[in-house]
């Protein structure tokens, strides 16, 4: 089920890219991979694909503090959902999870509510379960490039930055992993100023 929820993602979100609207691809500069959890739920772990534009964060620069928050900071970003991985919708991830070593049913779910030790033994299992889908989102965004999809879209390699809504060291690692290095740098360099 793993493989299968890769392999399906990973044509949705190629599937996506692809078929951005041919009058934007130049000003693009960098995609977002969005990791969030649907209705803060550990077993709907989901990624939003999203772009931003040079011209949107140009009109940005006088709202944020400087040039690369206006540049790099999601919150500045269009949020222009393409297609979304993941969530409570998808019967694939659905399937993965109740197939995986960290599945938990949503009766236990409603129990942990009022008992602290099964909340906690079921966060363990759902971040588990949420590293084991980063780390295939990771590998998507490392194929994206490899493949020369990237390049062959854009013209050039753009970053794929893989982020929650907060940057801290977690996703910016998972940011380098995904992507060529030099592609990365100037977000990088960004985060580590902050």
């Amino acid at each position: 089920m793993k493989e299968e929820f890769y392999n399906q993602s990973f044509e949705k979100l190629k599937s996506a890219i692809t078929n951005i609207d041919k009058s934007e691809i130049e000003n693009i500069y960098a995609l977002s991979f969005w990791f969030y959890n649907e209705d803060d739920e550990l077993h709907f772990p989901t990624i939003i694909l999203s772009y931003n534009t040079k011209s949107n964060f140009q009109k940005n620069i006088e709202n944020a503090s400087d040039e690369n928050e206006a540049k790099w900071n999601f919150a500045y970003w269009l949020q222009n959902e393409l297609e979304q991985i993941g969530g409570e919708d998808d019967k694939v991830l659905e399937k993965w999870f109740e197939k995986s070593k960290y599945y938990y049913s949503e009766e236990e779910n409603e129990l942990a509510e009022d008992d602290d030790d099964l909340f906690d033994k079921l966060c363990a299992k759902g971040e588990k379960f949420n590293k084991e889908f980063i780390e295939l989102v990771v590998k998507m965004s490392s194929e994206l490039h490899k493949n020369g999809i990237v390049k062959e879209i854009f013209g050039k390699s753009i970053p794929i930055i893989i982020h929650e809504l907060e940057y801290y060291d977690k996703p910016v690692n998972w940011t380098k992993k995904g992507n060529p290095i030099e592609t990365v740098k100037e977000f990088i360099d960004w985060v580590e100023t902050m």
